[in-house]
């Protein structure tokens, strides 16, 4: 299952890539992918969280269901850090910036859904060792 899960993502990680080399249309179009994909995994009834622990849960089990190595700074008021040791998508230099800010608007647009706001500190892309992420509970 989990070659199943990297290869989707990888694939993903490509059709992002592909999507924002094309001029001007490019980028609006990877963004609405990213959209378009943000609806399937609350089809099953996941809405807004009542809590930043509750959010927390949710990123918890999301990750040990598609495999993602998350690791988590405690969690600081309404907010906590998650890190990603590696790109789940493939991207790994400069020129993979914007398939990798269309690629989480994916990620912020269900953070939104449970009530949360995703910033992104660091990616890989821009020259970090990791993803960091800053989640924080409206």
């Amino acid at each position: 299952m989990q070659k199943i899960v990297d290869a989707a993502m990888r694939g993903m990680g490509r059709m992002h890539i592909f999507l924002c080399r094309i001029p001007g249309i490019g980028e609006p179009l990877a963004r609405g992918l990213s959209w378009y994909m943000a609806i399937f995994p609350w089809l099953g009834g996941v809405r807004r969280t009542a809590s930043i622990d509750e959010t927390k849960q949710k990123l918890v089990e999301s990750g040990e269901q598609m495999g993602f190595p998350f690791q988590f700074h405690e969690i600081e008021g309404d907010e906590f850090i998650l890190d990603l040791p590696y790109c789940p998508y493939g991207f790994s230099g400069p020129e993979h910036q914007d398939a990798c800010d269309t690629a989480m608007d994916m990620d912020r647009i269900m953070l939104r859904r449970c009530g949360a706001e995703l910033t992104i500190q660091e990616t890989i892309p821009e020259g970090a060792t990791r993803c960091r992420m800053v989640v924080r509970q409206g």
